[in-house]
């Protein structure tokens, strides 16, 4: 498969839209919580994005896009996988 290549990514679409998902996921109000995000490096190369909202009480819910195989995959305050979807629908025009 094809990875998709860092450049191809609308990342400020991609932020707001995990930032959404993940406060949907923790019953969260969006935008009024900090957002961190690091890059996943494999190899000397950016291989995906790390996300995670700080909650109130300590609560992190996190997302992780995997820029190789295009999927997003979100997880619960629990550390329990959530959910993903395609990558493919964030790619600059």
């Amino acid at each position: 498969m094809i990875g998709l290549f860092a450049q191809t990514i609308d990342f400020d679409s991609l932020r707001e839209t995990i930032e959404q998902r993940l406060c949907e996921l923790g019953t969260l109000e969006p935008k009024q919580f900090p957002m961190t995000q690091r890059e996943i490096v494999r190899a000397g190369k950016l291989c995906g994005l790390y996300f995670c909202v700080h909650g109130p009480r300590s609560v992190k819910l996190t997302a992780i896009a995997d820029l190789q195989n295009g999927t997003l995959i979100f997880y619960g305050s629990d550390g329990v996988r959530r959910e993903s979807s395609p990558l493919a629908k964030h790619r600059a025009g």
